[in-house]
């Protein structure tokens, strides 16, 4: 029914119908969470054996979690999102503008995600009887949806940074508590600095959606505040993330194979694009800005990650 709907005449038609279901699910943002999973995965795994099946079967739990934010939030952006005006990581896949008649498609594959996801967290929980993992499945399933479904409508209430910044601490918890079994004052104390930089993120990715926010009634914070604010809490944001992990190197909860002054350092990459932008970038909205903090917050996150990795293997 889907195929003769969107087009019949269309040679291989199954194949354009699975390549816009793919566009709509937005794949490449599920390597942000990655990394955020598995930094906490690599952070637990220092001093301690290796569990490859629980983290595996931790991302399964994961990875259709992740992917349901895009289907659901496609969903419930239809009026707002504006193919046009959408950049890489802004603005809404632009399949259901293309193609309306997959909105309920869209909606019933989130739930399915959200089922599959919440399945595998109560059979992980059975097995290897850690309650932790079901716990942080529910929570980042309930803020993945509700950021733009009713009646909370997280991100159209002003509380979509929020929902954004706790991410920091969920996917990076994950992670941990696979390995770990347990949610302790390390994992607390880490995810700091990286809800810091995930405020950074939202704030970066809604200021090139500012006008079609405004238009909409989303209350973001760059349609409350504007653009120079915006980067304002971007570089501060950023500042202080830098200062909180320098200052982890000063906490007894950490191996002390651990530099945190050179995690630190490697948050310079996002920090200076901020302070920069902010002290030089335009008050309207840049997208060119966006893009290159949105590229320093995936350098950050994959250079922190590698040199965990070299930490765990050099144990």
């Amino acid at each position: 029914m889907w195929m003769h709907k969107l087009d019949v005449m269309k040679k291989n038609s199954w194949w354009y119908f699975l390549s816009e279901v793919i566009k709509l699910g937005r794949l490449p943002f599920l390597g942000a969470g990655l990394i955020l999973y598995a930094t906490g995965a690599v952070l637990a795994g220092i001093g301690k054996a290796p569990a490859p099946a629980q983290f595996i079967m931790g991302y399964a739990i994961v990875l259709p979690a992740h992917l349901s934010v895009s289907y659901s939030n496609d969903y419930y952006d239809f009026e707002l999102d504006n193919p046009e005006a959408a950049t890489a990581y802004t603005g809404g896949s632009g399949v259901l503008q293309r193609h309306p008649e997959l909105r309920g498609f869209a909606w019933k594959f989130a739930v399915l995600l959200i089922s599959v996801s919440l399945t595998l967290a109560v059979i992980y929980t059975i097995i290897y009887r850690n309650p932790a993992v079901l716990l942080l499945a529910v929570a980042g399933n309930l803020l993945g949806w509700f950021y733009s479904a009713p009646p909370a409508r997280l991100s159209y209430r002003g509380f979509g940074e929020v929902a954004t910044a706790l991410t920091g601490f969920i996917f990076p918890a994950m992670g941990y508590s696979v390995i770990m079994g347990v949610i302790d004052t390390s994992l607390i104390l880490f995810s700091i600095p990286i809800m810091l930089l995930q405020l950074v993120f939202i704030i970066n990715v809604e200021i090139p959606d500012l006008r079609e926010d405004l238009l909409g009634g989303k209350m973001t914070f760059p349609v409350r505040m504007g653009v120079r604010a915006s980067r304002r809490v971007m570089a501060l944001s950023a500042a202080a993330a830098t200062v909180a992990l320098g200052l982890l190197e000063f906490s007894l909860h950490f191996d002390p194979g651990i530099s945190f002054p050179l995690i630190a350092l490697l948050s310079l990459t996002v920090t200076v694009p901020c302070i920069y932008y902010y002290l030089h970038g335009p008050d309207e909205v840049n997208a060119r800005g966006s893009e290159v903090v949105m590229n320093s917050l995936i350098a950050f996150g994959v250079l922190d990650l590698l040199y965990l990795i070299s930490v765990l293997v050099m144990q």
